[in-house]
């Protein structure tokens, strides 16, 4: 590939731990994707700050560890995301089981295609300050995982990096003939503080929830739908410090009046550097969990999601729970966007 060149947007074939990645630039921002380890974007600069806002997995990691848990680093996918319990579920008529991953819980958790090698498709500067990357997966009846999951498709990330910061377009296309489920994810890290010279209170996370599913000590939604309680509430308007206890929370999306326009998603204000961290999710992406490992670490984790847990296996109207299937053929399509704004 080497180096091409245009002005201020550049693109760079280079390595890490042996693998190769996809370094590029634009608009002021920097990206690097792995296509080895499920298209993932692990790491998300902004040039201009010199601010790193995605967890990047430090470069004396072993390969294999990353590999085996992708998830706590960048913009990794999910398919499906978060937990199926016991493994198992139906679709119509239809019965699957996937092995179980997560077996102090008996579920399986965070789907099969995040760590699974990629194929980098198209590499294209689209002007001086914008350029899209885009990468494949093409799963077929040799996968291991087809025993479980009989149904051929390709799943498409393109990733456009512009002054606008990054946009992410996720596709999957059905290409068997059989109905299909789908359910999408994210378990995308954030440095948090995501500046240097600023201290874990001075980052609130503000975030358009709306209700929470209550989880059984499984992490397993109940099928109770709560309110939002008074330290809650608090995401919707002055935000919470997202560090120094632990957060596993999962809630449905709902769109936010915020400084006047209407927002789905998260963001991280830092208020000390005026500075927003903004995570802006497509009207698909109908839940989220926020979780902090504990809080006692240097990120947090927003996970948009199309569905909730454990969807399909959730009694209850598919307009709730987020679970969808696909037509033989039928196309799905859905954008995330990552950047950096100043308060005013």
């Amino acid at each position: 590939m080497g180096t091409e060149k245009n002005d201020n947007a550049c693109i760079k074939e280079t390595t890490w731990m042996g693998k190769k990645c996809i370094r590029f630039y634009a608009g002021g921002y920097e990206a690097l994707m792995i296509p080895e380890v499920g298209a993932n974007v692990m790491q998300l600069k902004d040039t201009v700050r010199g601010l790193n806002l995605l967890r990047t997995p430090p470069d004396n990691m072993d390969f294999e560890k990353f590999k085996n848990r992708p998830q706590v680093y960048g913009l990794p996918i999910l398919f499906p995301p978060n937990r199926i319990e016991d493994g198992k579920f139906k679709v119509g008529d239809k019965e699957y089981k996937f092995p179980i991953n997560e077996p102090k819980r008996n579920n399986y958790i965070h789907g099969f295609i995040k760590s699974e090698k990629w194929e980098a498709s198209r590499i294209e500067i689209l002007n001086k300050e914008e350029i899209e990357v885009e990468a494949i997966f093409n799963y077929t009846k040799d996968h291991e995982f087809y025993k479980y999951f009989p149904h051929e498709f390709q799943a498409k990330l393109t990733y456009n990096l512009s002054n606008k910061g990054l946009k992410q377009t996720t596709s999957v296309i059905n290409k068997s003939s059989l109905k299909m489920p789908l359910g999408i994810g994210f378990h995308t890290s954030f440095n948090i503080p995501f500046h240097p010279e600023s201290s874990e209170s001075d980052c609130k996370l503000i975030a358009s929830i709306d209700k929470r599913w209550e989880q059984d000590d499984r992490n397993l939604p109940t099928e109770k739908i709560l309110d939002l309680t008074a330290d809650e509430k608090k995401y919707l308007h002055e935000g919470i410090v997202p560090k120094g206890y632990p957060i596993e929370s999962h809630y449905m999306l709902k769109p936010m009046n915020f400084n006047g326009h209407e927002f789905k998603g998260a963001i991280f204000e830092d208020r000390s550097k005026q500075l927003r961290l903004v995570y802006e999710m497509g009207k698909d992406y109908k839940h989220i969990v926020i979780w902090n490992d504990m809080g006692d670490k240097e990120y947090v984790c927003v996970e948009p999601q199309t569905c909730m847990i454990n969807a399909p296996n959730v009694n209850m109207d598919d307009k709730i729970t987020g679970f969808k299937t696909l037509e033989p053929g039928e196309l799905w399509s859905e954008v995330c966007k990552i950047y950096l704004e100043e308060i005013k």
